[in-house]
């Protein structure tokens, strides 16, 4: 049996609803190309519940995250397009609210995919993968930048 420490248990407790995050964006992700549609929607359902709790307890840390899980679920609903722009941008206020650059970079990033694949709305795509860029840019994360700038070149956007 291994003893683990109060402050590694505490440490591993704070991470959990991280690791909630990204496993719940890895099933929006693997539902959007509809492989094993009804594991991942509970493993969102999951996801989102787990951080429905964590924003309960720390809202200023999580909300953002919680946010944007709840954006990217409406965005493969196709059902509520309005909820899933409010969702996205609760979420990128919540992060610059905190401080959470990277967050609020990942955020808009999320919302400039959705106008340009699902809105067909490349404006507003190029809005929000400029406010990406500057966030990754801030972050300090040139990998980031580089993806986004290819992502802001390959739009076609008149006059931009």
């Amino acid at each position: 049996m291994y003893i683990i420490s109060r402050p590694l248990l505490a440490c591993s407790r704070s991470l959990v609803p991280i690791l909630f995050l990204w496993s719940g964006l890895n099933a929006i992700d693997l539902l959007r190309k509809n492989r094993h549609v009804s594991k991942n929607k509970e493993g969102l359902r999951k996801a989102i519940a787990s951080m429905k709790d964590a924003a309960a307890n720390s809202e200023w840390n999580f909300m953002n995250k919680l946010r944007l899980l709840e954006a990217e679920q409406q965005s493969i609903t196709h059902q509520r397009h309005f909820l899933a722009i409010d969702l996205y941008d609760a979420s990128i206020q919540s992060a610059k609210k905190s401080g959470f650059i990277h967050e609020q970079g990942l955020a808009c990033e999320k919302a400039g995919f959705y106008f340009k694949n699902k809105a067909g709305n490349n404006e507003k795509a190029l809005e929000y993968f400029k406010q990406a860029r500057a966030c990754y840019d801030e972050w300090g994360s040139s990998m980031k930048v580089g993806f986004i700038k290819k992502e802001i070149d390959s739009l076609d956007v008149s006059g931009s």
